[in-house]
């Protein structure tokens, strides 16, 4: 199937069946090297999905995007957001 075409949900599982397979050692190196690129243009895909919905959230908050910038999703500083 076209990559373009998969869901980020679609795309993730995808890039965890081919992890999945990676982490076995019944495969030829060029199996491996397909799997392998497959799954680089499923990352891309999936970064180029989540780069586009932070541009949409960064729209629908206008006036309050450097609020959203400045509020670190990922860092847990005891605890706190």
């Amino acid at each position: 199937m076209d990559i373009s075409k998969l869901s980020y949900e679609e795309a993730i599982e995808e890039l965890e069946e081919i992890i999945s397979f990676l982490e076995q050692d019944d495969y030829s190196l060029k199996e491996a090297m397909d799997k392998f690129k497959r799954g680089v243009e499923l990352y891309k895909h999936c970064h180029q999905l989540l780069c586009k919905a932070e541009g949409e959230i960064k729209i629908l908050l206008g006036d309050e995007e450097k609020d959203f910038e400045e509020l670190d999703l990922l860092r847990e500083v005891d605890g706190e957001y």
